[in-house]
C-alpha cells in the first residue's frame, strides 16, 4: 500500500462509509499507511485502490459471506451482500495484511449463525473500557453476539430505575451501557441482554425476602423467586421490561436453569418438588385450568408470560435447557422460545435433538467444553474444557451427550441449529482480575471463533495453531476514537 491507495464506495455500498472510514483508520494504525486513505464514491478504479461492492457471494447464501479479490488493473476488491459481511471481509483483510499483501481471491462464509460470548458481570464487576476491548477482540475474531449476563445471585450490575434498590453499588450506568451498544454496533457485535429467573435471585431477592420460596417444612429457598405470588411475578415483569427497553440485542435470555433439583440432589422434602412446594401446584392448576398440573407446568407457564413480555417488545426470548422437558406435562415452553443447551445430566433427559424436534432454535453452549469458570482455585479445568478439547475434539454440533465428560451428543446435520456460545462463569468473582481474565481467555476466543465460524483447519492440533497461526493472527487493532 502506498500514499496513493484509496477506498472506493461503489454506487451499491455508498452506505458503507462508517465500514470505510473505520478501515482506514486501523490500516494507519496498524502502519500499513501513514496517512488516513481517501474515500471516495465510485468513478475510475485504480490499481492501488481498496474497493468495497456490495452484491451476491458465489457459492453460498450466506447473509454473513464475503470474497476478497485481487487484481493488477483494479486493486483489492471485497465484496459482500450486507454490511456485516463486508465488516468480515475488513478483518480478514486486516489479518492478512500482518503477513504481506494478499493474492488470489478468498471467499468465506459462517457455518453458525450466532457466534457468542457470555460474559457473567452479575457475579462479577467488568469495567465499560474492558467490555469494549472485549468487543473489538470479539469482531476481529467474527464472533458477533455477546451476552451480558447482568443478574446472578451475587449481584445485579445494571442501573434499573424500576428498582433500584437491587442495583450493586459497582454498575454499569445506563449512558454507560449506551455507549458499550454504541461501539458494538461500529465493530457489528449484537448485544444481548440475561436477567436468570425464577432461580439465581439471591440478590435481588435479599431485598424483597417475602417474595423468596418458602417449602412446606419451612426451608427457605434464598435465590429462588415463588413465582405464585402475584408480586413475585410484578417484580421480574418490571426488571426485565426495564432491561428490554435498554438493550438493542434481538435477543432476551430469561435463564430459567437450576430451579428444580439436579439428580444428584435428591427428592427430599428440602427440594423443590410437587409435595414441597404445594404453593406452586396450586398456581400451575390456577392457570392451567387442569387439575394434574404441577409445579413444573406453573414454571413453563411462568417463562412463557416472560417470553410473551419480550416477543411484545421485538425480541426473541431464550432460556437454558436443564428444565425444559418437551412433551411433558399438561402445558409445553412457547416453540418460539429458544432453547441454550448447556447441560444434559443423564440418559433419561432430553437431549438437543428433542428440542429441535419440539420446534425450538437451538444453542450449543456444552458444559463440558465451552465453560471459562472462575473458581476458588483459579480457572476451572476438565478433561475437555480448555482450549485443546474446543479446538481438537469440540465442533459447533457436539452437543454435551451426558455430564462429566462422560458423552458426547452429535446433533444430526438434517437438524438445524442457531448457534453456539462460550461462557465465561465468575462463580469465585476475586479468582482473577480483570488483566488475568482478558489474558486466559484470548486462546479460548481465538479457537472457539474458528470453530463456529467453520473453515477448514489450517493445522490439526492446538500445538501446532499456537506455532503457525495465531502469532499471526494476534489481537484486534488498537481501539479508535
Amino acid at each position: 500500500m502506498t500514499p496513493a491507495t484509496r477506498i472506493v464506495l461503489t454506487e451499491s455500498a455508498r452506505d458503507l462509509e462508517d465500514v470505510a472510514d473505520l478501515l482506514a483508520e486501523e490500516l494507519v494504525s496498524e502502519g500499513h499507511l501513514v496517512d488516513h486513505p481517501a474515500i471516495v464514491f465510485g468513478g475510475r478504479i485504480r490499481p492501488l485502490d481498496i474497493v468495497l461492492e456490495r452484491g451476491p457471494v458465489a457459492d453460498t447464501n450466506s447473509r454473513e459471506a464475503y470474497s476478497i479479490t485481487t487484481d493488477h488493473r483494479y486493486g483489492l476488491t471485497l465484496r459482500a451482500p450486507t454490511n456485516d459481511g463486508m465488516f468480515w471481509a475488513t478483518r480478514t483483510l486486516l489479518q492478512v495484511l500482518r503477513r504481506g499483501r494478499p493474492t488470489g481471491r478468498i471467499v468465506d462464509w459462517p457455518e453458525l449463525e450466532e457466534r457468542t460470548l457470555m460474559l457473567d458481570i452479575g457475579r462479577k464487576y467488568f469495567s465499560p473500557e474492558w467490555i469494549k476491548t472485549l468487543i473489538r477482540e470479539m469482531s476481529y475474531l467474527k464472533m458477533n453476539t455477546l451476552q451480558l449476563h447482568i443478574s446472578e445471585g451475587l449481584g445485579f450490575r445494571v442501573e434499573c430505575e424500576s428498582h433500584p434498590e437491587i442495583v450493586s453499588e459497582e454498575h454499569l450506568t445506563k449512558d454507560q451501557v449506551r455507549d458499550i451498544l454504541d461501539v458494538a454496533r461500529t465493530y457489528h457485535v449484537r448485544v444481548n441482554a440475561d436477567v436468570d429467573t425464577p432461580g439465581h435471585l439471591d440478590h435481588i431477592l435479599s431485598f424483597h425476602p417475602e417474595l423468596q420460596l418458602v417449602l412446606a417444612n419451612g426451608t427457605r429457598h434464598a435465590g429462588h423467586l415463588d413465582f405464585s405470588k402475584p408480586e413475585a411475578r410484578q417484580l421480574v415483569h418490571e426488571i426485565v421490561a426495564e432491561m428490554c427497553d435498554l438493550f438493542d440485542g434481538p435477543v432476551f435470555h430469561l435463564g430459567g436453569d437450576e430451579y428444580f433439583p439436579a439428580p444428584w440432589q435428591g427428592t427430599g422434602p428440602d427440594v423443590v418438588s410437587d409435595e414441597s412446594a404445594p404453593q406452586l401446584v396450586e398456581y400451575a392448576r390456577a392457570v392451567t385450568g387442569q387439575t394434574n398440573a404441577t409445579a413444573h407446568d406453573g414454571y413453563e407457564h411462568y417463562l412463557n408470560e416472560l417470553a410473551a413480555l419480550v416477543r411484545s417488545t421485538g425480541k426473541t426470548a431464550r432460556v437454558f435447557n436443564d428444565d425444559v422437558y418437551p412433551g411433558e406435562g399438561v402445558g409445553r415452553l412457547d416453540a418460539r422460545t429458544e432453547v441454550d443447551v448447556w447441560i444434559r445430566w443423564n440418559a433419561s433427559k432430553p437431549d438437543a435433538g428433542d428440542f429441535v424436534d419440539a420446534g425450538h432454535s437451538v444453542i450449543n453452549a456444552n458444559g463440558d467444553y465451552l465453560y471459562f469458570i472462575l473458581t476458588s482455585e483459579g480457572l476451572g479445568q476438565g478433561p475437555y474444557k480448555n482450549p485443546k478439547g474446543i479446538y481438537e475434539r469440540w465442533t459447533p454440533r457436539t452437543f454435551m451427550g451426558l455430564a462429566g465428560s462422560q458423552g458426547d451428543y452429535i446433533l444430526p446435520p438434517e437438524k438445524p441449529m442457531l448457534g453456539s456460545h462460550l461462557s465465561v462463569w465468575c462463580d469465585s468473582p476475586h479468582a482473577l482480575t480483570q488483566t488475568e481474565v482478558a489474558t486466559l481467555l484470548q486462546e479460548w476466543l481465538q479457537v472457539f471463533a474458528q470453530q463456529t465460524w467453520g473453515s477448514d483447519k489450517l493445522v490439526p492440533t492446538l500445538e501446532d495453531l499456537r506455532a503457525a497461526v495465531l502469532p499471526q493472527v494476534g489481537t484486534a487493532p488498537a481501539a479508535i476514537d
